[in-house]
């Protein structure tokens, strides 16, 4: 117990004490978010989150020790994506400039932890989907579809944060049952950051007067080493998690990704072009309060997780996994496409105090007319 509470405690400790520190100095550094555009927040927030989750993680690390190549590799290339996470925070990089940050973070990792996504695991039942000569070049589009998908949860806020903090609780979970040390310190200590952060960006009254944000510098931080400790997970080492089940870890950013990708192939945006069609968007704008797409996002996650470690930890065949989790994604799609239906549903704490015009619910439409 005590080696599991070590690592929270460093994480938790160093983000939090760096998140205080670093307040002061982020408008003389230019590390603020300003409203304007898609941004509604009001006044200027410190974009500190990514650079403070990063040093707390790595505090624990320095603290404990690693003795695994992989997860040092890991941290190396974590390191390039605060930075340059970071810098277009304060400068509004190019997108092609970020997405060959991501490549040479992914490549680095590849190639520095001989670690790769050999199979997919027998997804369809008939046999295990090798990857062969090709193992490599999937592994470094996959960890940049990964990191893509989680930039863009971070769109409200606690989302994120909030998904990623599953997310790593589920693998760090499975790292321990495995007796995978150094991974399970690295998520332990991530665990531990993550809710420090949470602290100054959960959607709650108490934390306003220090709102922060996590800025691309937290949220590529936060899905890359997702995708890193993913790919420790399935490595043929001990008992090794199927890929399969690594969607039941991270269905939101995958789904996320996912239907981004098609929306903006079909309506002819580039795939790096930001626009108001991610899922919180569609239920904000549907009525949904921004606490109650949090709790949404976070109650979602937690049952898809639980669920898939459960499942395979109970000897549930791949295949089955695997097609289950589509009948979820489809559940999902067709709830978000349902969004201004299923509003009316909520508690009137939960919904949005103003509503977009035409977007009222059938119920509270009735209600204000008969009023």
């Amino acid at each position: 117990m005590l080696t599991v509470f070590k690592p929270l405690f460093i994480g938790f400790l160093v983000t939090i004490t760096l998140m205080l520190a670093l307040r002061p100095a982020a408008s003389h550094l230019g590390l603020v978010d300003v409203p304007g555009g898609r941004k509604t927040h009001a006044g200027e927030v410190p974009v500190i989150g990514g650079i403070a989750m990063y040093f707390g993680m790595l505090a624990t690390v320095l603290s404990i020790g690693l003795s695994q190549p992989g997860e040092t590799a890991l941290l190396v290339a974590a390191a390039l994506m605060v930075i340059v996470g970071a810098l277009d925070d304060r400068f509004d990089l190019a997108p092609y400039s970020r997405i060959l940050a991501h490549v040479a973070a992914a490549v680095t990792l590849v190639f520095a932890s001989d670690f790769t996504v050999g199979s997919l695991g027998n997804l369809f039942g008939f046999g295990d989907i090798g990857l062969g000569p090709i193992d490599s070049i999937f592994t470094v589009v996959a960890a940049i579809a990964l990191i893509n998908g989680f930039n863009m949860l971070d769109g409200l806020d606690g989302l994120a944060g909030g998904v990623a903090l599953i997310a790593i609780a589920g693998l760090a979970f499975y790292f321990l049952a495995d007796s995978a040390g150094a991974a399970a310190v690295l998520s332990l200590g991530l665990i531990g950051s993550i809710t420090a952060f949470l602290v100054f960006n959960l959607p709650a009254k108490f934390n306003r007067p220090i709102l922060a944000f996590m800025g691309d510098a937290g949220s590529t931080f936060l899905g890359f080493m997702l995708a890193g400790l993913a790919l420790v997970a399935i490595q043929p080492r001990g008992e090794g998690l199927p890929p399969a089940v690594v969607l039941w870890l991270l269905p939101v950013p995958i789904l996320e990704l996912f239907t981004s990708t098609i929306r903006r192939a079909v309506t002819g945006l580039s795939p790096m072009q930001a626009d108001r069609g991610h899922f919180h968007h569609r239920l904000l704008e549907g009525g949904f309060s921004v606490r109650a797409i949090f709790v949404l996002y976070l109650a979602v996650s937690a049952l898809s997780a639980a669920a898939g470690l459960w499942m395979w930890k109970m000897g549930v065949r791949e295949p089955f996994l695997f097609y289950l989790f589509l009948v979820v994604a489809a559940i999902w799609l067709l709830a978000i496409h349902n969004v201004k239906r299923l509003v009316g549903y909520l508690p009137d704490s939960l919904q949005r105090g103003q509503w977009p015009p035409g977007l009222l619910p059938r119920r509270i439409r009735a209600n204000r007319d008969r009023g």
